[in-house]
């Protein structure tokens, strides 16, 4: 029973981590974007910053700390596949901020 709830901590933290990274990445995503709205006012810069937005809020609620706050302590039963979803997300937006900033 112990080890069960140390490797529901471990993978709580790893996915708290990795949704915190997928934050600041869709953060600096949204500037690149906003700043890029101000220059050029076209429609897709608009669109882009829309889908950042509800990017950030699904890495605000999928983070782990938000169920925790409101009284669920217990880690999914997928294990690591409940945080491999939010891994490629992490990849993809570390790909989509290379090209961005470019």
């Amino acid at each position: 029973m112990q080890a069960a709830v140390v490797q529901d901590l471990w993978l709580v933290n790893l996915k708290a981590v990795v949704t915190l990274g997928n934050l600041v990445l869709l953060l600096c995503l949204l500037f690149i974007y906003a700043r890029s709205y101000g220059q050029i006012k076209s429609k897709f810069a608009l669109g882009l910053i829309a889908f950042i937005v509800l990017l950030i809020m699904h890495a605000v609620t999928s983070n782990p700390f938000l169920p925790y706050a409101c009284g669920y302590r217990r880690m999914y039963a997928l294990g690591l596949f409940a945080v491999l979803p939010d891994l490629f997300e992490f990849v993809a937006l570390l790909v989509l901020l290379y090209i961005s900033r470019e």
